[in-house]
């Protein structure tokens, strides 16, 4: 990519054409203003062999990560935030969790050769729209298609029918009562007050209306008849009603897992997984967070983002764990052992334990410990992890995945399930990992915005060959750190037939790549904090197929 440089060059005024490299990106600004737009300039080679440039939006559309900063391969370049992928030659939004295109902007070459002249003159006009799918799929006519949640992979599905031109009936059956929300951003900036309600919309209520799209918020699917193709709704009011469907992507995800332990109904204590779980976890902080004291149970991502934002705000914090070493399943224990530094550093407690009960302010462990260790907390934060939400899958009688795979419900590369015309996606879909061809469930936002895409681009008949060949990719944030994981971390119990994590730099100076190795030795799955490049060049070159 390109350099950094002291000054941006002004795209009005011109630019070399032999400034833009044919493997990198050159990034400009249209005047010099602090308020000029940011532009990326970039040339490629059409398929009549003719050199082609093309000036697009600088900023990647998911939360503003300069792309001049991620990793260009072939036409495509990768966002280094959150690996999102846009093609460098119409802007399109490829991969999650991107979905909104770059801006496209017009761009004038005057002269030949390696000394032409390259402007940018303004903003381009809308592209032409994409033909209407109204549409066929492999399987016949499509003139409904129902999608069953409103989380990440059920957007996701329904936007990219939309994007890609299908014009048929499109309905979304949601538990929720909003349109769906990006839920990364509850535990991350939403409860730090750095992301206010309205941001949180993945699109506006006027987005699903001015597409036809019919929503059924609050409510739940209920009967799901794969020979007759028709799934039964309850509405919130308990009114039922029966749609028949020509595809229906199985999208419902996850509910948190409360503990059947005594005091846990209590009104003081509080999960983390909705727009409403939020709101009544900053009501029980209150106005005065540094007069709190809260306990979390759990050492999950979601938990330790908790903890995270909540001790930021002031509140003192405890975190109770049955692992002494946080996330060391996930991403290992050399990365857990930062992580637990960095609370601590924080004024974050840490006890090891199991939960016995929760007792007016006071979480009771197994073996007699208590937690805070002296006084009452205010409220407990539930963190223990999420169950996949395959009820409706079980009683439709969907091939199921054996526990050892995650559980799921069993789909092929391209989302589709045991049943004709049903595909799945997201937290219930037992899918086959792109790097290691194992099935597995991955409960990460970005992958199940890709599944979705993957799922509704086959619906269409427009299935990648292959079908979705992305390896998993998560971040969490935990203070003022960022980590990320793309890949399937191997077993690092230490025992019979596990793997290895090799770390490269300084994870407690915030400055480390991780490679996770199997017991063959294979890269299986890569982890940073601090190195977003060198992270997308260590996907690219290992992890994908």
């Amino acid at each position: 990519m390109a350099e950094d440089t002291d000054t941006t060059p002004d795209l009005t005024r011109g630019v070399r054409l032999g400034d833009l490299p044919l493997d990198g990106v050159l990034a400009g600004a249209l005047g010099t203003g602090d308020d000029a737009e940011q532009v990326l300039l970039t040339r490629y080679v059409d398929d009549g062999g003719e050199q082609r440039v093309t000036a697009l939006s600088a900023t990647c559309t998911h939360v503003g990560a300069p792309l001049a900063k991620g990793l260009r391969t072939g036409d495509l370049v990768r966002c280094p935030f959150h690996h999102a992928c846009f093609d460098l030659r119409t802007g399109e939004a490829l991969l999650a969790p991107a979905y909104q295109p770059l801006t496209r902007y017009a761009v004038e070459v005057e002269g030949s050769g390696e000394e032409a002249v390259v402007r940018v003159t303004g903003r381009a006009g809308a592209p032409a729209p994409g033909p209407e799918a109204a549409g066929t799929s492999g399987d016949g006519a499509l003139d409904r298609v129902v999608v069953v949640g409103g989380g990440a992979a059920g957007f996701a599905a329904v936007e990219r029918l939309r994007r890609e031109g299908y014009a048929g009936e499109l309905v979304l059956v949601s538990a929720e009562p909003h349109p769906p929300i990006d839920r990364t951003q509850l535990s991350k900036f939403y409860l730090a007050g750095a992301k206010p309600k309205d941001a949180l919309p993945l699109l506006a209520r006027e987005w699903y209306d001015q597409h036809g799209v019919e929503l059924r918020l609050g409510s739940e699917a209920t009967v799901l008849d794969t020979d007759q193709k028709r799934l039964t709704v309850r509405a919130g009011d308990g009114a039922t009603t029966v749609l028949g469907y020509d595809a229906l992507v199985l999208a419902p995800g996850s509910e948190p897992v409360r503990p059947d332990l005594p005091g846990f109904s209590r009104d003081d204590v509080r999960l983390l997984r909705t727009l409403e779980d939020a709101d009544a976890l900053l009501a029980a902080v209150g106005d005065a967070p540094e007069q709190r004291r809260a306990v979390v149970l759990g050492a999950g991502f979601i938990g330790l983002e908790a903890a995270a934002v909540l001790r930021e705000k002031g509140v003192d914090v405890t975190v109770v764990a049955t692992s002494e070493v946080p996330l060391a399943r996930q991403m290992g224990e050399d990365v857990g052992r930062a992580v637990r530094a960095a609370h601590e550093a924080e004024g974050v407690i840490f006890v090891t334990g199991r939960a016995v009960r929760w007792n007016d302010g006071v979480l009771e462990l197994e073996d007699g410990t208590r937690a805070p260790a002296e006084g009452r907390a205010d409220l407990l934060v539930v963190g223990t992890g999420v169950t996949p939400r395959l009820d409706l899958a079980r009683r439709a009688d969907l091939e199921l995945a054996d526990d050892d795979e995650g559980g799921g419900v069993v789909v092929d590369a391209r989302g589709r399930t045991s049943a004709d015309g049903v595909w799945a996606a997201g937290d219930v879909a037992a899918w086959p990992d792109a790097t290691t061809g194992r099935r597995r469930r991955v409960e990460h936002w970005a992958q199940a915005q890709r599944q979705g895409a993957a799922a509704a681009l086959d619906v269409l008949g427009r299935s990648q060959d292959g079908g979705l060949a992305e390896p998993a990719f998560f971040w969490t944030k935990q203070f003022s750190r960022q980590y990320r994981l793309a890949g399937e971390v191997p077993d690092l119990s230490g025992g019979e037939g596990s793997g290895s994590a090799e770390v490269d730099g300084s994870l407690a100076g915030g400055d480390a790549v991780v490679r996770y190795r199997d017991a063959d030795g294979r890269v299986t799955a890569v982890a940073g904090v601090g190195r977003d490049l060198e992270v997308l060049r260590l996907e690219e070159e290992l992890l994908r197929p």
